[in-house]
């Protein structure tokens, strides 16, 4: 029964990643057409430079941009999950 719960909750979190970068590229696609697609908020952590002794180092960071067609795409995908 858990196994069940836990790939059903991969499923779902895998669902609500593709609805949202549907929704997103719908939305960047639409931007010039419908002009309130162009106005997004931006919420993340700044890129940070973590260097290991001398031989490596790298950047980290996450930014995410969401508009309204990325909140629509996640409604449908989400819709989606529990009516299939």
């Amino acid at each position: 029964m858990a196994r069940h719960r836990e790939s059903r909750l991969m499923l779902l979190l895998l669902t609500i990643i593709v609805g949202a970068i549907i929704g997103t590229v719908i939305g960047e696609a639409l931007r010039g057409y419908v002009p309130i697609f162009a106005r997004s908020a931006s919420m993340g952590i700044s890129p940070t430079t973590i260097h290991i002794g001398t031989i490596i180092s790298f950047h980290l960071g996450l930014t995410l941009r969401l508009n309204l067609a990325t909140a629509v795409g996640l409604l449908i995908a989400i819709w989606l999950f529990y009516r299939l």
